[in-house]
């Protein structure tokens, strides 16, 4: 019986170590994951709210919605998933059960425990601000990406779909991300910088998923080589953010290999000024991208081998089919038309940044011609 009563013994203390080793792996675990950054709202007046203290009574409101409509709930992994497919948003780094996935009054909130997302809205009844509608079929478009939801999106709240685009960078359903672009403002400096850079709380990072979308359905594709700029609106504002990302670097995740990406994606367009600019402007720019390797950049390696120049006295003259071009006010083929320049004749480019060139005419007119209507000699 002693033998027994100390192999028992044994066993039990050793089951017990094992459970304090495993608890002590858990709680180690648990520390080193992050809070939930955007759990924490700003009322407006001095009033602070916290996602981790949403309302069970809401939670549970929410969840019986989802299953009276017969709402399929995701596993754990197929759940998180999903949520860094569309939000850009990991949620397995963060410890909350409960995640608002980013700052607004109403944001989106990943509930773990219940794999949903808890959406309000605004016009709905108080206090839960609950809309049925809405919450299902949000639900059903994001976690299954049913037709009839997003159907009722677009009509109801296409407000939504359209932050999954732009503010999340959202970009698999490529009917919605169409959609989006045919009604988005390339031309709007603060809309494009939402568009293309995700703020990570301590850095603005590139979502670099979102350029092949703007290459294929603004640009129909990318050039076949530099001879010409493709039409498109898609990057008229990027020779501005790169002198930003140059001018504040510590804004930015990578400054300079950010700024490389950029020129890599004007370049496979056709359009050259910009980077043509900045290394003139730059010139230990060229040396550090060949210590790089040109951060694997094909388009971008072979426009500096290749093509730029650093002593650029090139003649320009007008070069266009029709015997003549526009010259415009601003950037843009809608713009007021200051004259016309007949192709052959010679003009003085002021600034090469971006799909159209600040001219000069002979007549002293100064203005935008599009670059494709520009020839160098």
């Amino acid at each position: 019986m002693k033998t027994l009563s100390l192999v028992f013994t044994f066993i039990l203390l050793s089951c017990n170590g094992q459970e304090s080793k495993t608890q002590l792996q858990n709680n180690k675990e648990m520390n080193s994951l992050k809070i939930a950054h955007y759990n924490i709202t700003d009322e407006g007046d001095g009033t602070k709210s916290n996602y981790d203290d949403l309302s069970l009574e809401f939670i549970n409101r929410a969840k019986k919605i989802l299953e009276q409509r017969r709402f399929q709930f995701l596993d754990e992994n197929t759940f998180n998933q999903k949520i860094l497919d569309v939000f850009s948003f990991n949620v397995k780094e963060y410890k909350n059960s409960i995640i608002a996935l980013r700052p607004a009054m109403f944001p989106e909130v990943a509930i773990r425990d219940n794999k949903f997302i808890f959406i309000q809205d605004a016009g709905a009844n108080e206090p839960e601000f609950i809309n049925p509608d809405l919450l299902y079929h949000f639900n059903s478009y994001i976690f299954y990406n049913t037709p009839v939801s997003y159907a009722w999106l677009q009509t109801n709240n296409s407000n939504l779909l359209y932050d999954l685009v732009v503010y999340y960078g959202y970009n698999k359903d490529k009917k919605l991300v169409e959609s989006i672009f045919k009604k988005f403002d390339f031309n709007s400096l603060s809309d494009m910088e939402e568009l293309i850079f995700m703020n990570s709380g301590s850095h603005k990072v590139l979502k670099r998923q979102i350029f092949d979308d703007i290459e294929t359905i603004i640009y129909k594709g990318k050039a076949e080589d530099f001879s010409y700029a493709k039409e498109g609106n898609g990057y008229l504002r990027i020779g501005e953010i790169i002198n930003k990302v140059s001018s504040s670097p510590k804004e930015y995740s990578d400054p300079e290999k950010t700024i490389s990406y950029l020129f890599e994606r004007e370049l496979r367009v056709g359009i050259q000024g910009d980077a043509e600019s900045y290394i003139n402007q730059n010139p230990k720019y060229k040396s550090n991208l060949e210590k790089n390797n040109f951060y694997e950049l094909p388009t971008l390696k072979d426009y500096v081998k290749y093509i730029y120049q650093k002593e650029n006295n090139s003649i320009f003259i007008i070069q266009d089919s029709d015997g003549y071009t526009n010259l415009r006010k601003d950037k843009n083929s809608s713009s007021q038309i200051l004259q016309k320049i007949n192709t052959g004749e010679q003009i003085d480019v002021l600034d090469q940044s971006g799909d159209w060139w600040l001219v000069v005419s002979k007549e002293g007119k100064k203005g935008y011609v599009h670059k494709s209507r520009i020839k160098s000699e």
